[in-house]
């Protein structure tokens, strides 16, 4: 029997604008199991992005809940969501965002900074991560002195400083050649398999949703196609 890390139970999403209701998520529910790779595919408009943001307590659901190792992330004050976030979640963006005036390592290091860790802890997990990630060589570069495929790196190592049991990715190779899209694919298969680390990506490429282990299909508001990957 597989391990849920994070189930999403009945999560619905509207937003309203004067006398216009737009219904976002309907009732979506969802499991994902501790160290999988699942992705959800689906048009734009169709609440993937909505979705990961709620899993990752950026956006409040209308109703539902989700329940993060057992603990209703939305039942809980906003302490203790920053809490949340800092240390068992990760996030990958398709614009890395990562902070122009500060080198590789001070960016990786800043989520460990942040909880609570010394500089020198901070920055030697952030060594290891970007060797790791193959950017050894590049620890004293600002983002502007990286490729595109390098700050993409840069920012999963980010993502994983701090050890998080689901790293959530919004179109994680959406601004990446196809070469440089390969080769995140490639690292984040390794990196979850070195770490126990479970992902999901939300992504509008077919062929990096192919390769995880499970894919879900979301349209008009609801996950309702599971396809064989």
């Amino acid at each position: 029997m597989q391990d849920i890390l994070l189930k999403v139970d009945k999560v619905s999403k509207h937003y309203r604008e004067g006398n216009i209701d737009t219904r976002v998520l309907s009732e979506v529910d969802l499991e994902v199991y501790r160290g999988e790779q699942l992705a959800i595919v689906g048009s734009s408009g169709s609440g993937k992005s909505t979705l990961l943001h709620i899993m990752g307590t950026l956006d409040a659901p209308c109703s539902g809940k989700v329940l993060l190792g057992g603990e209703d992330i939305y039942a809980v004050g906003a302490a203790r969501q920053a809490q949340i976030r800092n240390r068992d979640l990760g996030f990958i963006y398709q614009f890395h965002h990562l902070l122009p005036e500060f080198s590789a390592i001070e960016n990786v290091a800043m989520p460990a900074r942040i909880a609570g860790k010394g500089k020198q802890e901070a920055e030697q997990k952030a060594v290891a991560l970007l060797e790791r990630v193959g950017l050894g060589h590049r620890l004293q570069h600002a983002p502007s002195e990286l490729s595109g495929g390098e700050r993409q790196r840069v920012a999963i190592a980010r993502a994983l400083v701090n050890d998080p049991k689901l790293v959530l990715a919004d179109e994680p190779t959406g601004n990446l050649d196809a070469h440089s899209g390969d080769a995140v694919y490639h690292l984040i298969r390794e990196l979850a398999a070195q770490l126990g680390t479970a992902f999901v990506i939300v992504t509008h490429d077919n062929n990096l949703a192919a390769k995880m282990d499970r894919q879900l299909k979301m349209q008009d508001g609801c996950l309702w196609q599971a396809v064989s990957a």
